[in-house]
């Protein structure tokens, strides 16, 4: 080989290991140089948040506040569940759920929800589950759904927090291999949940539930290797799985970045985050934008709590300006209206059940139910007293609606 395409050929490589990492954006790291695992990072009304999880020393009770402003991360105050690793939530209806995970002495059951208003946790009712440590935990269309996780050996069990009477109930076992640190996000109708570590194994499975037949189903497999202990959600009718130790248990090369599209069933590659994956890092996602941050590297099976730089990456926007689509009044109609419960669509000849983008909003903007059918009925019941926009996209043609809820 010639000096000169010996140098071809390395300009070559080192181009594609930079390709799409200058699509992240460098972003404050944590006050102190803090580096975290297993903590939970969430955004509510403009600001994002991060909640306890570990250091290389202890468990953390630490509570901060982002300004996306002035990119400053503020500690303001502390969980009142106490200090906890391995805790796990997620966000529905403008509020913020979070239990789950270990104190250092013992697995823990209990729920809290964040009401980002008055910035005050309240305990909800604990899972009369087994207590277990980084479960599958979904909030989504009024529910929680937890499951998997682990205490002295992997579960497969899974259960349902109704929001609206906070409670308790059980639901069939996850048909595949128990197993602890799974991902998981809900999209539309369903729950998504895979991956994990159970025994000696590093999964790359993918499995949905719906909770209106209360079965499941295994979907596309991720086209690479497992994945244990990373951070995901969802945005605008898909699912993200980011970083995670790949199937040895330890860091990849790159901090692998997958997008999931439930229509098709169907994975696809985004750009790496910078520098190897990292070992439960933390997410949130705030105007478009994924934040990324902490999480230690895991090479040769020693973490290294030193990676706490931080990063965002924009995400696809939902098209919803007039400017891209043709606004359609009679794309659909909705009765009865106000509704105390129950609402019936009426729509264009052949727009019923098929694909499409449908969700609702709250009068303040934000997304409390999606899904990618159009659908004949809809059941309000887990929606509090308000109004709400009803909102229909198909091809280029948007209708909206509001619909009084009593």
């Amino acid at each position: 080989m010639t000096q000169k395409l010996y140098f071809s050929l390395l300009l070559l490589c080192f181009g594609t290991l930079l390709f799409g990492q200058e699509d992240w954006q460098q972003v404050s790291a944590l006050p102190n140089n803090l580096v975290t695992d297993h903590s939970y990072a969430f955004a509510l009304n403009g600001n994002g948040y991060l909640v306890a999880g570990a250091d290389r020393f202890s468990y953390l009770d630490d509570f901060f506040k982002y300004d996306p402003e002035t990119d400053e991360w503020t500690r303001i105050g502390e969980f009142p569940g106490g200090i906890r690793g391995f805790g796990i939530g997620d966000t529905w209806d403008g509020k913020a759920y979070f239990g789950f995970g270990f104190d250092g002495s013992s697995p823990k059951s209990d729920l809290w929800v964040f009401d980002p208003e008055t910035e005050t946790w309240s305990e909800l009712a604990s899972c009369p589950c087994a207590p277990r440590l980084h479960p599958a935990f979904i909030a989504h269309n009024g529910k929680i759904f937890v499951g998997l996780g682990s205490n002295s050996s992997n579960l497969d069990d899974w259960w349902e927090y109704d929001m609206a009477t906070d409670s308790w109930s059980q639901k069939p076992d996850f048909p595949g291999l128990p197993r602890h640190h799974p991902f998981q996000f809900g999209v539309g109708d369903y729950v998504y949940t895979g991956f994990g570590h159970g025994g000696p194994l590093i999964f790359d499975e993918w499995y949905r539930y719906d909770p209106a037949t209360e079965e499941w189903a295994q979907m596309a497999t991720l086209p690479a290797e497992g994945r244990v202990a990373g951070t995901q959600f969802s945005y605008n009718g898909k699912g993200y799985v980011l970083s995670g130790d790949g199937g040895d248990h330890r860091s990849m090369e790159e901090g692998e970045f997958w997008t999931y599209d439930p229509e098709l069933d169907e994975w696809e590659q985004l750009p790496s985050h910078p520098g190897p994956s990292r070992w439960a890092p933390a997410s949130f996602v705030l105007d478009g934008w994924v934040y990324f941050l902490s999480g230690p590297t895991n090479v040769g099976g020693n973490l290294n709590y030193t990676a706490n730089n931080s990063y965002r990456y924009q995400l696809e926007e939902m098209p919803t300006s007039t400017q891209e689509l043709t606004d359609d009044p009679g794309l659909f109609e909705v009765f009865p209206n106000p509704t105390a419960k129950q609402v019936q669509f009426s729509w264009k000849s052949g727009f019923a059940g098929i694909t499409g983008q449908f969700r609702i909003l709250n009068n303040e903007g934000r997304t409390v139910y999606q899904t990618a059918r159009l659908p004949e009925d809809l059941d309000l019941s887990f929606l509090p007293a308000g109004l709400y926009h009803l909102e229909a996209i198909k091809g280029q043609t948007r209708s909206v609606k509001t619909v009084v809820k009593e």
